[in-house]
């Protein structure tokens, strides 16, 4: 057998994983998102700062890994290590994108073709009011 068609069929079961979770606990982002808050409360006087929902992936993966090590051939824990992964970098990315818009929204000054070419040469500013 191909290990690249067969390292496919792996990822791809996992992911199936994510549907039935998901119809039991709802949408997995949402859901870490509750698990941070819930854990925030359980943990505050115990914490310096809030944890982030990475915070709480890096947990869970960590949690997987220590059962792993007592029975490595258990395929549900390598299949949820896989699906958080999978969770962290969407978070990843919705909060390096969500990032770039409050900081272009901080530099914004209701000059649009400065904003957008980086040059007040012949820009157009908004009326005020």
């Amino acid at each position: 057998m191909d290990v690249n068609k067969e390292i496919k069929k792996v990822i791809k079961d996992a992911s199936d994983l994510i549907e039935d979770r998901g119809e039991s606990y709802g949408n997995a982002i949402d859901n870490h998102r509750d698990i941070c808050d819930l854990e925030n409360v359980l943990l505050r006087d115990k914490l310096h700062t809030p944890l982030t929902e990475n915070d709480v992936i890096l947990k869970i993966i960590a949690i997987k890994m220590a059962r792993l090590m007592k029975s490595p051939d258990h395929l549900d824990s390598w299949q949820d290590i896989i699906n958080y992964a999978g969770i962290a970098i969407v978070i990843n990315k919705q909060d390096k994108k969500q990032a770039e818009i409050i900081a272009n929204m901080q530099e914004f000054r209701g000059n649009y073709k400065e904003h957008l070419n980086g040059s007040s040469k012949g820009a157009q500013t908004l009326p005020e009011g």
